[in-house]
C-alpha cells in the first residue's frame, strides 16, 4: 500500500508540474493586432452578454466592451421576467449607439435559449459571448479575430476576482482545474472547451453546430463536445484574459459546482444516449475525456487518503512534494496574474490551495450521485455584487 501511494504521489507532482511548466509558458503567448483585425468594419462583431437578475454588474461587460480596440455591437439579452435588467439594458442602449437589447421572448428560460435568440436576431460574421459580470480586455476581441485566421473558435481565459478566502479558493480551482490540469490533454489530443463566455467565433461555426442546448445544465461543456466532434479546431488565448465574479459564500460556492459536476454527468448521459459504441475516433476520445471529468473527479477522494498513507508511512520528500507542488505552481502563476493586473494583491489563501483537489472530489461524489438517483438537478444562481 505504501509503495502504491508513493507512486501516486510521485506520478502526480510529476504530471501536474509538467502541466503547469506548459500552462506559465503560455500565458506570455499573444498574438500582435492583424491587419485583418485592425480593418474590421462595423457591425462585423457581435458581442452577446445574457443577462438575468445581474442588472448591478451588466456594466462590467457593457463598458470594457465598447473599449475594445475593434468596432463592435454589444447585444444584451434581458429575460421577460427580469424588469431590473430591462430597465438597466435599456439605459445602456440609450447611452451608447453601438448597445442593444432584446428581451428572449422566444427560448426564455436559459442563457443557451437567449444567445441561441440573440444569434438570430443578428447578421453579424464573428460572434462573441460573455457575461454580465466579465470585464474584458481591450485587446481581446482584436487578437480573437486574428486567431481565426487559423482556427474555427477562440476562448479567452477568465480569471475569478480573489477578493475574498471564498473568492481566493475559487480563483485556485480555476487555475488548477480549470487550465493546469488540461493542458497535456489539448496537446496531445486538441480538445479545448469552447464555452459560453469569453469565446468568439464565426457565425457559420455556430450554425453548423446548431448553437446551444439550452436543456443542459452546462451548456458550454455539451457546446464544446459538438464542436470536438465536427472537427472545429478551437485556440486559445491566455495572455489577454477577462476578471469575472466568484462565489462569495461557501452556500454559492458549493450550489455553483454541485451544478457544473450534475451538468457534467449530464453531458455523459448524452454522449451514451445519442450513440453508443462511438463510430468515430473523436467519438471515442470524446467519450473517454467526458468519463473522465466526470469520475476522474472522484479519484481525487482516494488521491487524497493514497497522500495521507505517504505522509505517515513513506520518505518525507515523498510525502509533501504533491503538496508543495500545488502551493509553488498556485503562489507562481498569482504573481504572473498580479504582474499581468488580473488580481490586486498576492494575499496568504495559497497556503490551503491542497485542500481543493478532495473538496471538488466532495462535490463530484455528491452530485454525480443525486443524478443517478434522481436526474437533472435544478438551475443554481450565483449572487453577484459587482465588487
Amino acid at each position: 500500500m505504501t509503495l502504491q501511494a508513493s507512486i501516486a504521489a510521485v506520478s502526480f507532482t510529476g504530471m501536474v508540474s509538467l502541466s503547469a511548466l506548459v500552462f506559465i509558458v503560455q500565458l506570455f503567448i499573444h498574438r500582435i493586432d492583424s491587419s485583418e483585425a485592425s480593418e474590421l468594419a462595423a457591425g462585423s462583431m457581435t458581442a452577446i452578454v445574457p443577462v438575468y437578475k445581474d442588472a448591478d454588474v451588466l456594466d462590467l461587460s457593457v463598458t470594457s466592451l465598447l473599449e475594445s480596440t475593434v468596432p463592435v455591437t454589444v447585444c444584451i439579452v434581458c429575460e421577460p421576467d427580469d424588469q431590473p435588467s430591462i430597465d438597466r439594458a435599456t439605459t445602456l442602449s440609450a447611452d451608447h449607439e453601438s448597445v442593444e437589447y432584446l428581451i428572449n421572448t422566444r427560448y426564455s428560460g436559459s442563457k443557451a435559449g437567449a444567445i441561441n435568440y440573440a444569434v438570430e436576431q443578428t447578421v453579424s460574421e464573428y460572434i462573441a459571448v460573455f457575461d454580465a459580470d466579465e470585464s474584458i480586455h481591450p485587446q481581446f476581441l482584436s487578437s480573437a479575430v486574428t486567431e481565426l485566421s487559423e482556427c474555427d473558435i477562440v476562448q479567452g481565459r477568465t480569471v475569478p476576482r480573489a477578493s475574498g478566502l471564498i473568492e481566493a479558493i475559487a480563483y485556485y480551482e480555476s487555475v488548477l482545474l480549470n487550465y493546469v490540469t488540461s493542458r497535456l490533454l489539448s496537446i496531445f489530443i486538441g480538445f479545448r472547451l469552447a464555452a459560453s463566455r469569453a469565446v468568439v467565433m464565426r457565425r457559420e461555426t455556430f450554425e453548423t453546430v446548431g448553437g446551444y442546448n439550452p436543456t443542459m445544465l452546462t451548456e458550454d461543456y455539451d457546446f464544446a463536445y459538438r464542436c470536438y466532434k465536427h472537427g472545429f479546431d478551437v485556440h486559445e488565448q491566455l495572455y489577454y484574459s477577462s476578471t469575472i465574479e466568484a462565489a462569495h459564500t461557501v452556500h454559492d460556492w458549493w450550489g455553483q459546482r454541485k451544478r457544473w459536476m450534475s451538468g457534467y454527468a449530464q453531458v455523459f448521459h448524452l454522449l451514451l444516449r445519442e450513440r453508443f459504441p462511438p463510430r468515430t475516433l473523436r467519438g471515442v476520445l470524446s467519450m473517454g475525456i467526458c468519463m473522465s471529468s466526470v469520475f476522474g473527479n472522484l479519484l481525487l477522494l482516494s488521491l487524497t487518503a493514497k497522500f495521507v498513507v505517504v505522509v505517515l508511512f513513506s520518505d518525507t520528500m515523498i510525502s509533501f512534494g504533491p503538496f508543495l507542488t500545488v502551493i509553488t505552481i498556485s503562489v507562481l502563476i498569482r504573481c504572473i496574474d498580479y504582474v499581468h493586473g488580473k488580481v490586486d494583491r498576492i494575499g496568504w489563501e495559497w497556503i490551503v490551495t491542497p485542500v481543493i483537489f478532495p473538496l471538488y472530489g466532495l462535490v463530484a461524489t455528491k452530485a454525480i450521485t443525486e443524478y443517478v438517483i434522481g436526474g437533472v438537478d435544478d438551475w443554481y444562481h450565483v449572487e453577484k455584487t459587482g465588487h
